[in-house]
């Protein structure tokens, strides 16, 4: 395991977009002045910087290399999520990374770099906010959110207990024309336990649909022992059937040794216990420990989890915790 230097007042933070588009230049802005107020210095990528749609997997990997071997950027954060961030798996320079760490944040489509880089390197990598979903919020970034992503880049000591937000929100609001405002937040009824058995296990995982698109991949991070977590934006309960069950046919689930799932993002009334349900059938041992309804992905304020760290569950406690430093 390589941890990356952590991040220091004044670091450089290159903002990448490796997926999707920038379409809302005014929210990037409002997130390079979320960095700024975090003493960050926030360069943004020309494909951000222009809003350009339809860049190639050449360009946008060369956007990323580029960043990966400046010595003056120390991180690089995802402007957007999407569905091709995979693309650029074969042609990032991972040798660069090697030989010169740096702290890279997102999540959604960016879970195909996190895990892939995680996978060819070891480098511990970050699922965390992105800078027009999460750190581009009206008027600032939830506190949370901002609260979670410094104690993971910018502390050395381990993030240790995670614990539930007291309030959350998926409203929608579009970036083009209502982001004006605060979003609605609603109290929180916090994370759901199941299971007995106290695990101690790496933290592994990311976006349910990306880390069933790279099974079979040199891409795919080895699962045993681990502690897994996902989350996905897909509210049809079939769908998240039908990926869950990919992974566990694939049998790359097999020891895994606990479970952290996403709070379902805009779904009906009903979705968030259909999801324990199918968790629990899919992972019929009552005494894996597992836990859902974590603020881990589409809903906000998110944790941002350091991937190949260890974590340990304890149902009985309900704690969460995370056990290593994931910066040095």
């Amino acid at each position: 395991m390589i941890l990356p230097p952590g991040l220091r007042p004044g670091d450089a933070v290159g903002l990448i977009s490796p997926s999707g588009p920038v379409r809302t230049p005014a929210r990037l802005a409002r997130a390079a002045d979320a960095l700024a107020d975090l003493g960050l210095r926030p360069v943004i990528g020309e494909i951000g910087a222009t809003g350009r749609t339809g860049a190639g997997p050449a360009e946008r990997a060369g956007e990323l290399n580029a960043f990966l071997g400046d010595a003056d950027i120390r991180a690089v954060i995802a402007t957007i999520g999407g569905h091709t961030s995979s693309e650029l798996l074969p042609l990032l320079d991972y040798d660069a990374l090697l030989a010169d760490p740096k702290v890279i944040i997102g999540y959604s489509d960016i879970t195909a770099i996190l895990l892939g880089v995680y996978a060819r390197t070891g480098l511990v990598t970050f699922h965390g906010p992105t800078a027009l979903a999460e750190l581009g919020e009206y008027p600032r970034p939830l506190s949370g959110t901002s609260a979670g992503l410094v104690a993971a880049v910018r502390c050395g000591d381990p993030v240790g207990e995670l614990r539930p937000a007291r309030e959350w929100t998926e409203e929608f609001l579009a970036w083009d024309r209502d982001d004006h405002r605060p979003r609605v937040t609603r109290t929180s009824d916090g994370w759901a336990y199941r299971g007995s058995r106290v695990v101690t296990g790496r933290l592994i995982g990311g976006n349910l649909d990306t880390m069933a698109a790279l099974l079979g991949t040199p891409y795919f991070p080895d699962l045993a022992g681990a502690v897994l977590f996902w989350e996905t934006l897909t509210t049809d309960l079939g769908e998240i059937d039908r990926l869950l069950h990919q992974l566990v046919r694939s049998g790359v689930l097999d020891d895994v040794v606990g479970l952290l799932v996403g709070r379902t993002f805009r779904g009906n009334p009903g979705l968030e216990a259909d999801v324990r349900r199918l968790v629990a059938e899919r992972f019929a041992d009552p005494d894996i420990p597992v836990v859902t309804g974590m603020d881990i992905g589409h809903t906000d304020p998110m944790l941002t989890l350091p991937i190949g760290v260890r974590a340990r569950i304890d149902p009985g406690a309900q704690q969460v915790e995370i056990l290593d430093a994931a910066i040095r």
